[in-house]
């Protein structure tokens, strides 16, 4: 009897046997062969795990849903998880349902992962689960799927991820052989990705046709990281395995080796894996196959592939052949070998065969014309788009950070937040601590650097709520500033041109150029917006900026030559971007960078500015991130080879402030929010979400969560009724003048009371309720000439409160008898009396956000000058006290009332980081 057919024998007796009792079995039918055991053993253990790992089918593409039983498809169209909204089915597979769903917040198409409800009961499921999240999460490359956000909404699981509008290469394979130049189109994209996975110490483990996308314009995307092993780099001491070494893991047929045999498993698995999907793609037959899953690991374990076609180049069949080799030391020691390898212009692909027979100097002549012709192919080729090829973190400080960035070459220079206020900082270009840069200038933010890299352009403002600030230059290297002329800029919108002679500046929403002495000042255009981030092409012909129009609406970038009176938006007919903004030019002029929001996430972005005569390329824009943090303001180093950006991802942590104690604790731990309230009864809150907006109400221990409102309206300042049975709130469409809702306390619909009668631009905001419940107070931002306005509710009529001119952020007090707010002018808190109809000024201090303690005896506000502080007013006899400085803490420009003599308030926790891309530029 041969060996395989003994292990076949025992595996299948061994299976008839109850679980504790196969051991000894084993142990007794082969004493003397602890290998034949292992091997049976392994089976067994494949066996206990196959149950949808192995023989389930295919991801179905978007239109198959009638090929799955309809009890699986749980979700229906309009369904909510989290802040996506189910649309549509798209298809099933053994680990999960897949549905096209929109993200209510940022307004994008995205494919939602749902683990089946009878999966959710395993645990060992739900881990797989949520290691495909962490493992396809941690990587950032165009040809391995984004993984957005994963989330559990009661006992379903999801995972988020970017929508892949194509086809599984599954089906490709299916219609038959793939032509050679796909194959390699297909195959070097799948072994970049791989490398980028490889490089980040994670090995797939389930590489197969299935498991590669193909979009309609031949774009690849790797997917399915649920059985993904995570081993160590040389950059991390601290590796995870993401599943068990020691279990089968992956589809019989695609297997390596040494996964079969449970062995040591590294990133060269994924290379024979990758070695099956190429032959598949070239001969369009599945290479190893059985009536069985044993049967099929068996022949991974010893048959040899069959030939490939003649048809398939050669060099190519070697390349197949290399990766399918059974010891991993034979085959490619890495995916980035192994993608060289299969570039057409790799020295792995062996010339052709010279011809027989034929004069030496004719073929010399069609040799040196074919060479002069391939030389011309090569030199007018179609340029490949840019391509960031690693990404490295700067600062690691936790702090918020305040573009624009500027660099000398060596450092990268950002102004940051400290226990001082605002703070000049400096990081390397390789990363490391974050120190302060002292400068001459007091609370000034930064705006250029010179062209020589010596000097910086600095914009201190005098007063904080004047946006005009006078334009100072500081030498780099210590020594005194120098104002530069009568130049002022409007929020220190300026650059340098090239030559370091003249300014382009922003003022009173006009674009404006001068002699860097402050002289022969001249305007290029006006615009109906602000103007900012500012920047001159490298050749001097032009500046582009960018600009906001106001109300929410989305900002684009322009461009205006120096030489005229004109401007004219950047991307007139790029409809793909919800915005655009914050751009530079690379230091060559041939690329020009910036930020734009695509799909609801901000990402960096190029746009191809020049090529040479003789070659031909594709515009752009090109996208150069893909991360799941926002990627902001992007500025090249002066070489041109790197781009240094932020970062950015919101989060907001509340905290408690014990009044008794002075001690600040976390809060509500596990929610991210901010302008949170107690109700009345002090057994629920409401509180605006971050980073979405949206409006939400739990119990005051933080559970029965229930999201009451969603973006696109958001949802600001939510305020309890009295009876604690409604919610009211101001919010708007994005370009929209806010309005006042009012929304039941357990959901339902959301009905707005208010449609501008505050007379402010921006719109009605910051409602608060009358006492009896029936009122709601309201007015617009600082307007002077305005008044408080109150609707009833019964009636929706409205009227403006006699003597409540140049009043806003209305507070009434429990007993009705006064309503609090800011002064139009100076932002001071004032009192309005409801009887006299007349105000009193009760802090001459500038401040924000009012609140009443919940028995009236106090009023609470706050400081937001230099000395920042929270205070409050005891009514009966207008003592004021200071409850706590702000100069240390890192908090949120709002506090409320919490019950037990406590304040609350929050910070923020999110990523804010600097970090610098490495990329190639064609």
């Amino acid at each position: 009897m041969d060996r395989w057919n003994l292990i076949q024998q025992l595996y299948h007796a061994a299976l008839e046997l109850p679980p504790k009792a196969r051991a000894e079995f084993l142990t007794q039918a082969s004493p003397d062969d602890a290998v034949l055991r292992r091997e049976v053993e392994s089976l067994l253990l494949y066996e206990k795990q196959a149950d949808g790992l192995f023989e389930n089918p295919e991801w179905g593409p978007a239109g198959s849903s009638e090929t799955v039983p309809q009890e699986t498809r749980a979700m229906a169209a309009g369904s909510q998880l989290g802040i996506f909204r189910i649309v549509d089915f798209l298809g099933a597979g053994g680990m999960g349902e897949v549905y096209r769903a929109t993200d209510t917040r940022l307004h994008r198409d995205v494919a939602i992962k749902v683990l089946p409800a009878g999966l959710a009961r395993a645990p060992e499921r739900v881990a797989r689960f949520e290691r495909e999240a962490r493992a396809a999460g941690a990587l950032n490359h165009p040809n391995i799927v984004a993984v957005h956000d994963i989330g559990r909404d009661h006992e379903t699981y999801w995972i988020a991820t970017e929508l892949v509008i194509g086809e599984p290469l599954a089906k490709m394979i299916e219609r038959g052989p793939v032509a050679a130049h796909r194959v390699l189109q297909i195959a070097t994209q799948v072994a970049d990705g791989l490398a980028a996975a490889h490089a980040a110490g994670i090995v797939h483990r389930d590489l197969k046709p299935a498991n590669i996308m193909i979009t309609h314009d031949w774009r690849v995307k790797i997917v399915d990281f649920g059985l993904a092993l995570r081993q160590p780099t040389s950059q991390d001491s601290t590796a995870l395995e993401l599943t068990d070494e020691g279990t089968v893991m992956g589809t019989a047929g695609y297997m390596s080796p040494e996964q079969v045999r449970c062995g040591t498993v590294d990133h060269r698995s994924d290379l024979f894996s990758f070695g099956v999907v190429l032959h598949e793609m070239c001969s369009g037959k599945r290479v190893f196959s059985g009536a069985s899953s044993i049967e099929v690991m068996h022949a991974v374990l010893k048959d040899q592939p069959a030939e490939l076609p003649a048809s398939v180049p050669p060099a190519l069949a070697l390349i197949v052949r290399r990766c399918l080799e059974k010891d991993p030391a034979r085959r490619f020691q890495s995916a980035a070998d192994l993608g060289f390898a299969l570039r057409p212009s790799s020295p792995s692909l062996p010339p052709a065969a010279a011809p027989k027979r034929r004069s030496r100097l004719k073929w010399a002549a069609l040799a040196a014309a074919a060479g002069a012709f391939a030389a011309l192919l090569w030199i007018t080729r179609p340029l490949p788009p840019p391509q960031v090829t690693a990404m490295v973190q700067l600062t690691n400080d936790g702090r918020g950070k305040r573009p624009p960035w500027l660099t000398d070459g060596s450092r990268v220079f950002f102004r940051s937040p400290s226990a001082a206020g605002m703070e000049t900082d400096q990081v390397s270009v390789i990363g490391g601590e974050s120190i302060a840069l002292p400068l001459p200038v007091k609370d000034a933010d930064l705006v250029d650097i010179s062209p020589d890299r010596t000097e910086l352009l600095l914009c201190p403002y005098e007063k904080s709520d004047v946006p005009v600030c006078k334009l100072w230059v500081a030498p780099l290297m210590g020594g005194s500033a120098r104002r530069l002329g009568g130049l002022a800029a409007q929020d220190g919108a300026a650059a340098w041109s090239p030559d370091g002679r003249q300014l382009v500046y922003a003022k009173d929403q006009e674009l404006h150029i001068a002699r860097n002495d402050g002289t022969e000042v001249r305007k290029l255009a006006t615009f109906s917006g602000v103007i900012y981030a500012l920047h001159w092409s490298p050749d001097g012909s032009r500046v582009r900026f960018s600009v906001d129009p106001g109300h929410d609406a989305p900002g684009s970038l322009w461009e205006a030559p120096i030489d005229g009176n004109r401007a004219y938006p950047l991307l007139p007919s790029w409809k793909a971007a919800t915005y655009t903004c914050c751009g530079t030019w690379t230091p060559d002029g041939k690329y020009f960078v910036f930020q734009a929001g695509v799909n609801g996430m901000t990402n960096v972005w190029a746009l191809r500015e020049r090529v040479a005569w003789f070659q031909r390329a594709e515009r752009g824009p090109f996208q150069l991130t893909n991360s799941p943090l926002e990627m902001l303001h992007p500025v090249s180093s002066p070489d041109g080879k790197r781009l240094f950006v932020n970062g950015y991802q919101e989060r907001a942590q509340f905290l408690r402030y014990d009044l008794k104690s002075r001690q600040l604790v976390p809060a509500f731990e596990g929610i991210s929010g901010i302008q949170l309230e107690f109700s009345k009864d002090e057994k629920w809150i409401a509180y605006q979400a971050i980073p979405d907006g949206s409006l939400w109400r739990a119990a005051a221990d933080g559970s029965q969560r229930l999201r009451l409102a969603s973006p696109p309206i958001g949802a600001a300042l939510p305020h309890w009724s009295p009876d604690g049975k409604q919610i009211a709130f101001f919010g708007s469409d994005p370009g929209k003048p806010a309005r006042i809702f009012v929304v039941s306390f357990d959901g339902g619909a959301i009905r707005q009371v208010t449609n501008g009668e505050s007379g402010g631009k921006d719109g009605d905001i910051d409602p608060s309720w009358s006492p009896d419940g029936a009122s709601l107070a309201f007015g617009s931002v600082h307007v002077a000439g305005e008044s408080i306005h109150v609707v009833d509710l019964k009636s929706g009529r409205i009227s403006a409160l006699p003597g409540s001119e140049g009043m806003w952020s209305p507070r009434w007090s429990p007993n009705g008898r006064l309503i609090a707010g800011l002064s139009a002018s100076g932002f001071k808190v004032v009192l309005y009396d409801i009887q006299t109809q007349k105000q009193s000024e009760l802090s001459s201090v500038r401040s924000s956000y009012p609140g009443w303690s919940l028995d009236g005896e106090y009023l609470f506000y706050e400081t937001v000058d230099d000395d920042a502080s929270w205070w409050r007013v005891r009514m009966h006899d207008r003592k004021v006290e200071r409850i706590a400085p702000l100069k240390n803490w890192q908090v949120a420009n709002w506090f409320g009332q919490a019950p037990n003599n406590s304040l609350i308030t929050s910070r923020q926790t999110g990523t804010d980081e600097l970090y610098a891309l490495d990329w190639k530029v064609p």
